[in-house]
């Protein structure tokens, strides 16, 4: 295909081009060309009619030499079989789902594109009869912001270690994350990093050689280079590259580049140095990098402000975590520290919990704004496997307009720091040795628990108004030897802190998939089976896949399936999580909204949203003619899941009158107490049974 420039000026005209018999009316070719969005014309296979201009300045193609060509060539091969999948149904609907994909631009590179089709049914007197007409729009900038807001906090954590520079970049060369030492190193602000090519960072003459690197890498492949890279201040600085093309691990999903000033690694006697003045683990200086370096700031003049960090309790997130889990939170803290912008500013790490900031120039007051600032920037939860870790700090400042001797400032410093010890509540923040012990044996059993089959899931029926099931939810509940069963409260807390929580949540899948496929060998396929999907699981780009591998391998039927999603976490959906969504209901799965009703702005999300349902949140079932606006939000809910045809479960429902007013209102799916609790599948199977005889036996009865 022949690649021409993006500002190709002709319009293209259906009636003459392509394949197409009609020629397109003249509103859509003005109003088509006059838009900033892409407009393409295909027909049901595919085969392209009609592009406009915009086209061309986001795809770099000439409309005109895409005429006749299928759409699938400029599609990513990864992402054609949810075009094909969306290509087969949008002819069905008034308009298509929204999908987000990877579109081949004339330069062969690879840009996001978020599409929505509409389907012209065939109309002897409209042009574009039988043809589909898709919008889209560039969202690769949106993508990549998305992206680094979803990097795991594991991810981010190994990277604040690592003393060197490291950077995520993209398929397409864009840096998505990047870590605090690109400042230390290069000078470079990482927030001014993100999102440009990185490239941009590497000496003109050694860019090609760069690339040539990187494209040339199969999957999980490397390669080490040196090449020129400029610094914030315009200097040239040879470094050494290592490039890992990890586009294909469905965390990472980047090339992972690492570089190092080359003469660190290479002179031995300046490697040693460094190690000797800087902390293994944060990379930060240690006690004798800031004794030099404060010292020579404080003989430069001017004042010297010293502020000392202590995690107050440290050694208990240690104690309850584990010490993996204490280093990342080091690690973030420390790279927190760093990432602080602030004149004449050096910081360290004197061991264990401690950290050791020296600013020159200083004044009382601005060494105060600094301490208001560390706490501020740095006092912040830490997520680490998906569970946050919460800790406070105290801080401690000395200030000498004129200083002479650096320790006589560290001491004063320091005693501040042991007065505000000796006046706080010692327990206070703090985690006694028998909570330790008492989490440390909980989070055994729960271990025990999933190698035993304790950790199981109880199904809750969704009913009818008459009781009929219609569908049940796969609920966590640990079937314990002493205390009985307990439910997710009792679980999924301890699951978070033990870094199980994704066991957990696979263990009850997995469960459920063997529950969907003994319901279907009893002839009760009918029955759908609810299964609740963790966001951050959802939000991978590997997860549709991997999920529809598993039923395949369990035999589950799909069309059996819904999948759960809360409602907060669905508000703005990443790129990866409309992407799963979308390939899940291309395979039959039905994707739900749970707890659905936090507010009338939520109504208007269902219109974009690719979902098959929606549960009304308890909270708005419990106030059903008791609180107006309760009833109001439902009455709402059930109108529009009514016209977008969509299914609506009322949750918790417990009590005969809310059952009835419900029914009055048009919902005809209940789930709550006054139907049954959340029993385990033997149970179900024999209420599904008995419903069964009860209906023969009415059958049989004489009228």
């Amino acid at each position: 295909m022949p690649q021409l420039s993006s500002g190709s000026d002709r319009s293209p005209d259906l009636s003459s081009t392509g394949p197409v018999d009609a020629g397109a009316p003249g509103d859509l070719d003005l109003s088509a060309d006059g838009l900033a969005d892409p407009v393409l014309v295909i027909d049901p296979q595919g085969v392209l009619h009609y592009a406009n201009d915009s086209a061309a300045e986001v795809l770099g193609w000439d409309p005109v030499d895409l005429i006749g060509t299928s759409i699938l060539e400029l599609i990513h091969p990864d992402d054609l079989n949810l075009a094909t999948a969306a290509l087969r149904t949008v002819v069905q609907k008034p308009y298509g789902d929204l999908i987000t994909l990877r579109g081949r631009t004339g330069g062969g590179t690879w840009r996001y594109l978020e599409l929505r089709g509409s389907y012209r049914a065939e109309d002897g007197d409209d042009p574009l009869g039988g043809k589909i007409v898709i919008v889209a729009r560039d969202v690769t900038d949106r993508h990549h912001l998305e992206f680094d807001q979803g990097d795991t906090d594991v991810l981010r954590a190994v990277m604040a270690h690592m003393h060197g520079m490291v950077l995520l970049v993209d398929e397409i060369g864009l840096v998505r994350s990047v870590n605090g030492a690109v400042t230390r190193l290069l000078g470079h602000d990482p927030e001014l990093v993100r999102g440009r090519s990185i490239l941009d960072f590497v000496h003109e003459d050694d860019r090609d050689r760069v690339l040539d690197a990187a494209l040339g890498l199969a999957p999980e492949e490397s390669v080490s280079l040196d090449a020129r890279i400029l610094a914030a201040d315009g200097d040239t600085t040879v470094c050494e590259f290592t490039i890992n093309n990890m586009l294909t691990d469905p965390i990472v999903a980047s090339y992972v580049v690492s570089a190092q000033i080359a003469t660190a690694l290479t002179d031995a006697r300046e490697r040693a140095e460094f190690l000797a003045l800087h902390d293994a683990r944060t990379g930060l200086l240690n006690r004798d990098g800031f004794m030099r370096a404060a010292t020579a700031m404080m003989h430069s003049g001017g004042g010297l402000g010293i502020l000392i960090v202590d995690i107050v309790h440290f050694r208990s997130v240690n104690e309850l975590y584990g010490e993996p889990v204490g280093d990342a939170v080091l690690a973030t803290i420390a790279d927190r520290i760093d990432q602080i912008r602030w004149s004449d500013l050096i910081t360290a790490r004197f061991g264990g919990d401690e950290f050791v900031l020296a600013v020159r120039g200083a004044s009382e007051a601005s060494v105060e704004m600094l301490s208001e600032r560390v706490r501020r920037d740095v006092a912040r939860p830490v997520f680490v496997n998906g569970q946050e870790v919460n800790f406070s700090i105290r801080t401690a400042t000395a200030f000498e307009a004129q200083p002479h001797v650096l320790d006589a400032l560290l001491v004063s410093a320091s005693n501040d720091l042991m007065s505000a010890k000796r006046f706080t509540d010692p327990d206070s923040g703090g985690i006694s040795v028998d909570a330790i012990n008492q989490r440390r044996r909980q989070v055994d059993q729960l271990r025990q628990a999933l190698n035993s089959g304790e950790i199981q899931p109880f199904f809750q029926p969704i009913c009818t108004s008459d009781g009929t099931i219609t569908a049940v939810e796969a609920l966590v509940r640990w079937v314990h030897p002493l205390r009985g069963v307990l439910g997710a409260g009792d679980i999924l807390p301890l699951a978070q802190l033990a870094g199980l929580a994704e066991a957990v949540d696979d263990c009850v899948l997995d469960r459920a998939l063997k529950f969907a496929v003994a319901l279907a060998d009893r002839g009760r396929g009918d029955i759908e089976v609810h299964v609740n999907i963790d966001p951050k699981v959802i939000a991978r780009p590997a997860f549709g896949a991997t999920f529809l591998d598993r039923c395949h391998r369990h035999g589950a039927d799909t069309r059996q399936l819904v999948v759960e999603i809360t409602e907060t976490d669905l508000l703005a959906p990443g790129a990866a999580s409309l992407s799963n969504m979308q390939k899940l209901r291309f395979a039959g799965i039905h994707v739900s909204i749970d707890d659905f009703g936090t507010g009338y702005s939520s109504l208007a999300h269902l219109l974009e949203l690719p979902v098959d349902g929606v549960k009304i949140d308890r909270r708005f079932i419990s106030g059903i003619d008791v609180d107006p606006a309760a009833t109001n939000l439902t009455t709402a809910i059930l109108g529009l899941s009514e016209s977008l045809k969509l299914t609506c479960v009322a949750e918790g429902v417990e009590q005969p009158y809310q059952r009835d007013r419900l029914a009055e209102l048009g919902c005809r799916a209940f789930q709550g107490w006054l139907f049954s609790a959340a029993v385990a599948s033997e149970e179900i199977l024999t209420m599904l049974a008995e419903t069964a005889d009860t209906d023969q036996a009415s059958q049989r009865s004489p009228r």
